[in-house]
C-alpha cells in the first residue's frame, strides 16, 4: 500500500503530509519519543547506516535470487516495472515520504525494543503489494528492524530518517534503471 503512493509526485506527498501529521501529533501527546538531534555526527551515522542498508539489500538479493532462482528475478522485475515511469519529482517526494513521514510514525513514538520490533511489523505489513510479492513483504519487515535498531542504538530520529530517506531514493534509481535496461526506453524527465 505505501509502495503504490510513492509511484506518483502526488501519491507521495500525499502520503508524507497525512503520514507527518500523524507522527507529529502523536509525538506532541507522548513522552519519552526518541529526539530527533540533528547533528553532523547523527547525519554521519545516518550515511553509514544508508551503506550498511544497502549492503545487506544485495546480500539478501542475492540470497533471494540464488534460492528462488528465476521466479525471485522475474518478481523483482515486476516489482521495479510497478515504478516504471516514476519522475524525478516522484522520487524525491517519495523518499521524503519514507524518510520523513514514515519514520516519524514507525520509528518516532518509540524507543522500546517490543514496540519497534511491533512497528516494524506494521511496516512491512502496510509495504505489502500482493501475494506473489510475499519475498518483499518479509524483507520490509527486515528492514524495518534495521531502522529500529538505529533508534534503539542511537536515540536519534534523524539517523533513520536520513538513512530511509537514501535507501528509498536509491531503490526508485535502481528501478528506473532496470526499467530503462529491460524496455530500452529513456528514463522519465522530472516534472
Amino acid at each position: 500500500m505505501l509502495f503504490f503512493l510513492k509511484r506518483t509526485w502526488k501519491g507521495g506527498l500525499a502520503g508524507l503530509a497525512v503520514l507527518a501529521l500523524l507522527g507529529f501529533g502523536l509525538r506532541s501527546q507522548l513522552s519519552n519519543v526518541p529526539a530527533f538531534k540533528i547533528s553532523p555526527a547523527h547525519a554521519l551515522l545516518g550515511f553509514a547506516l544508508f551503506l550498511a542498508i544497502l549492503a545487506s539489500d544485495v546480500t539478501v538479493h542475492l540470497m533471494l535470487s540464488k534460492f528462488f532462482g528465476a521466479g525471485y528475478r522475474r518478481r523483482h522485475r515486476e516489482l521495479a516495472a510497478i515504478f516504471g515511469g516514476q519522475t524525478g519529482t516522484a522520487m524525491l517526494t517519495g523518499a521524503l515520504m519514507a524518510g520523513v513521514g514514515e519514520e516519524t510514525v514507525f520509528r518516532g513514538l518509540s524507543a522500546q525494543p517490543l514496540e519497534l520490533a511491533i512497528a516494524a511489523v506494521v511496516f512491512g505489513l502496510l509495504h505489502h503489494i500482493r501475494a506473489r510479492f510475499w519475498p518483499f513483504t518479509l524483507w520490509a519487515i527486515y528492514q524495518g528492524l534495521l531502522l529500529a535498531g538505529a533508534i534503539y542504538l542511537t536515540g536519534a530520529l534523524f539517523v533513520p530518517m536520513l538513512a530511509h530517506f537514501l535507501h528509498d531514493l536509491a531503490g526508485f534509481l535502481i528501478f528506473r534503471r532496470m526499467n530503462v535496461m529491460s524496455a530500452g526506453e529513456q528514463p522519465a524527465r522530472s516534472e
